[in-house]
């Protein structure tokens, strides 16, 4: 319980910490070609960090059958990504439930809502400021390739990244001119997830093998997401207003 009350108290000081700057982006997610559900993401940036969350909702008609409510949240350094604290709040269909998580001060541990604590990698991330972080990369090229250390739910896994562009192509991606996509293959290093029975999109990620790829904008945006490949591929679209 306190967990819940010092992350929350985290999101509500943000306003008081500086100037802040907030974005909104709006994505349609499609599995099997057939558009599945509205995601916003909303970034809200102090002079230090940033706080990230992604509300996921099914699109009216399939809520009905089968309704989704889930949103992520992660707060972590503005200059090298680092995460502070991160949660979940899932909802699908019988299945609820929240986690949090938050690291010690010197960073070595995470310390989870139910009681758990675990040991953090060294210069690691969680999925969604590994997700940021590569694409705040994605215009240097000698950055690539890379291993970055991703931690999920308790869990250690290696991500591997490699950069195409329109001059280094893709084999089976074409590339506009500025446009740069990064492909990542997850691996699994070591531990066990703090969560029994876990939410869809996370038990999908934590996969050996697991194939993510990433359309970056020159402004270092993110206009595309894919995991997996098709016909099985969930993929995840800008939304232009």
């Amino acid at each position: 319980m306190k967990y819940k009350i010092l992350f929350y108290l985290m999101i509500a000081m943000t306003p008081l910490l500086g100037k802040t700057h907030e974005e909104i982006i709006n994505y349609e997610i499609s599995y099997l070609s057939i558009p599945l559900l509205n995601m916003t993401l909303t970034w809200t940036e102090t002079d230090s960090s940033v706080h990230i969350s992604y509300d996921n909702q099914l699109k009216p008609f399939i809520a009905f059958f089968h309704p989704i409510h889930n949103i992520y949240r992660v707060h972590f350094r503005l200059d090298d990504f680092y995460p502070f604290s991160w949660s979940k709040t899932i909802s699908e269909g019988n299945m609820h439930f929240e986690s949090i998580a938050k690291r010690s001060a010197d960073g070595k541990g995470v310390h989870f809502s139910n009681g758990v604590v675990r040991e953090f990698p060294n210069e690691g991330f969680t999925i969604f400021s590994a997700t940021h972080f590569l694409a705040s990369r994605a215009n240097d090229p000698t950055f690539f390739p890379a291993r970055i250390p991703v931690f999920i739910d308790g869990e250690i896994w290696e991500a591997l990244a490699t950069r195409y562009d329109s001059t280094t192509p893709h084999p089976d991606h074409v590339l506009a001119p500025g446009e740069v996509l990064i492909e990542t293959k997850l691996h699994y290093l070591s531990g066990q997830s703090v969560i029994q029975k876990n939410d869809v999109l996370t038990s999908v990620i934590a996969t050996e093998g697991t194939q993510f790829f990433l359309w970056v904008a020159p402004d270092g945006s993110y206009t595309r997401a894919q995991f997996g490949k098709f016909p099985k591929a969930v993929v995840l679209k800008r939304v232009v207003n």
